[in-house]
């Protein structure tokens, strides 16, 4: 998460004085896109996301953007796609760091998550609700959502599998959901509790002691 950089600045647009973008090839041009489309979806959620939003904030023309996302729902989902393949890059890159150990590892990740979750600029927790909402009604965004889930569940699965050899692999999945399920609860948890004066620290220490525990008991 740490390195999806959005920062409040960035989310407030772009100058109107701009001149617009000359047009770039695919490498270029459909990168620049999504990141305008990732900062316009965290910012304005789902009712203020179009494609003529998405233009405005790449400075370029919305002829431009068709022309690389011919509706709006293809855009939507390429963002939600977007979004979740880098997650999953820095998770994986955690997950298999040579230099920490199997528990270290997932450490790591938790880390990772809470420094997201509770920064001042946080975007992850709005835009989970956006996408959770949307897969509710959405058949596309749905099935999306539920390939992404596997894969998440397939990394916290993995991760258990490095730290508890003696498991088997229904079990290892078995505990990858349960801390799969309750990331998805601290970006719900943390969100809400942010403005109480909640010891934050205090619960990510006791959330390391639970994934520990998850991870290591036996079978």
């Amino acid at each position: 998460m740490k390195n999806i950089s959005l920062s409040s600045a960035e989310l407030g647009g772009h100058d109107p004085q701009s001149p617009l973008r000359q047009r770039g090839n695919r490498s270029t041009r459909v990168p620049e896109i999504l990141e305008a489309s990732i900062r316009v979806f965290a910012s304005e959620g789902n009712a203020g996301f179009t494609q003529r939003r998405v233009a405005a904030e790449a400075q370029i023309r919305l002829g431009t953007l068709q022309h690389y996302f011919g509706s709006r729902d293809a855009l939507l989902l390429a963002t939600i796609e977007e979004v979740a393949r880098r997650y999953l890059e820095q998770y994986r890159l955690l997950s298999h760091d040579p230099a920490l150990s199997p528990g270290a590892r997932l450490e790591a990740v938790l880390d990772d998550v809470f420094d997201a979750l509770t920064d001042a600029n946080n975007v992850v927790s709005p835009f989970a609700f956006e996408c959770w909402c949307l897969a509710e009604h959405q058949p596309a965004v749905r099935d999306l959502m539920t390939r992404v889930s596997k894969d998440f569940q397939a990394l916290f699965s993995g991760l258990v599998a490095q730290i508890n050899g003696s498991l088997s692999v229904d079990e290892c999945r078995l505990r990858g959901a349960l801390l799969y399920s309750h990331w998805e609860g601290l970006i719900v948890f943390l969100r809400r509790s942010s403005s109480t004066g909640f010891d934050v620290a205090a619960f990510r220490t006791a959330t390391r002691v639970v994934w520990k525990a998850i991870s290591t008991a036996p079978q």
